[in-house]
């Protein structure tokens, strides 16, 4: 069987397609900042404004409400929209902006500059209101996470220790749950390596928290929340109380989850997309509240992942091709 041609290999390199893919994604997150005339459900101007007391000299008040969950980064993205829109209708804009940038960005070093793929990310994020959720519900994080999920996990197949690990400390400075990705730290080829890893996670997002905490008017750990759906709905009953110790063991099981899987896909590169991607979905399953933005971090996630073999379907068929014809191993001959 002869070698194929590597996905979308005749496009690459050339920097037009990608100008003009990176153009018209840009233009179409401005649409749709343009057109959202409500904001009956975003967040962002409320994280922006916690973003100011962050930023100011009353910083250590920040999390004096348990309603804010937002981390500082999540926080500064949404204060950076503001600043740039100057108005509503213009941080809506500049906020999906962002998000659509910061996709492409990511997107193009994934695709290695093949225009296709990014084209059906960018597409696909636009289409399924990703882009256009970074304002609507005001939560950068979802985007965001998962992006540096993704750049986590290609580290840890490289065996970058401390990259993996920083990355995913880092990630939880969106919001605390992006420790979740502690799973692709498991792509590490050695436990020891992947406990160090881990190590270098925490102290990465107890860095994140600490001055908050050590301020002492930090009460982002008081929140209880009213279970809605999901396990904890069958198990506890609607309508519930959601602690933050049931927060932890929650992430326990997610994590899990996602360490049994890295384990065993720790040898296909896939394993970068489909190890975070599960451990999200994993997490909307035993989350107390359900939002449809929660979809945004396994739909990113997904869409750059099959995006290369949508690109080049005759590559993908000829890929799984030379999985079905791979030689089996005869059994073992028994008594």
């Amino acid at each position: 069987m002869s070698r194929p041609p590597e996905l979308g290999n005749a496009v690459r390199g050339k920097p037009a397609p990608l100008a003009a893919v990176w153009l018209l994604v840009l233009v179409g997150a401005a649409a749709s900042g343009w057109i959202l005339d409500s904001v009956t459900f975003s967040d962002a101007d409320s994280f922006a404004q916690a973003g100011s007391i962050m930023l100011s000299s009353n910083w250590q008040h920040t999390y004096h409400d348990p309603w804010l969950q937002a981390g500082p980064f999540e926080m500064i993205v949404c204060l950076i929209g503001r600043t740039l829109g100057g108005s509503l209708r213009g941080e809506a804009i500049a906020l999906n902006m962002i998000g659509a940038a910061a996709l492409l960005g990511v997107a193009t070093i994934v695709a290695r500059r093949r225009w296709k793929p990014l084209a059906i990310v960018a597409g696909g994020a636009l289409g399924l209101g990703i882009v256009s959720d970074m304002w609507e519900w005001g939560h950068p994080s979802e985007l965001f996470i998962a992006l540096v999920w993704l750049l986590a996990a290609r580290a840890a197949r490289r065996d970058q220790v401390l990259v993996a690990g920083l990355l995913v400390g880092l990630s939880a400075g969106f919001e605390t749950w992006g420790l979740l990705g502690a799973s692709v730290l498991f792509l590490l080829p050695q436990l020891r390596r992947t406990i160090a890893s881990g190590v270098v996670a925490l102290l990465a997002a107890a860095g994140v928290y600490a001055p908050f905490a050590l301020g002492g008017d930090f009460h982002m750990f008081d929140l209880h929340w009213a279970i809605v759906g999901g396990v904890p709905g069958y198990v506890f009953g609607q309508g519930q109380t959601f602690s933050w110790p049931m927060r932890l063991a929650e992430a326990l099981i997610v994590v899990g989850f996602g360490a049994g899987l890295a384990c065993r896909l720790r040898g296909f590169s896939a394993s970068t997309w489909i190890v975070p991607a599960l451990t999200s979905i994993c997490r909307l399953t035993l989350d107390p509240v359900r939002y449809g933005y929660y979809w945004d971090t396994s739909l990113v996630l997904l869409l750059i992942g099959v995006a290369p073999l949508l690109a080049s379907p005759r590559v993908a068929a000829w890929h799984v091709e030379g999985l079905l014809r791979r030689p089996q191993p005869l059994p073992a001959l028994v008594d």
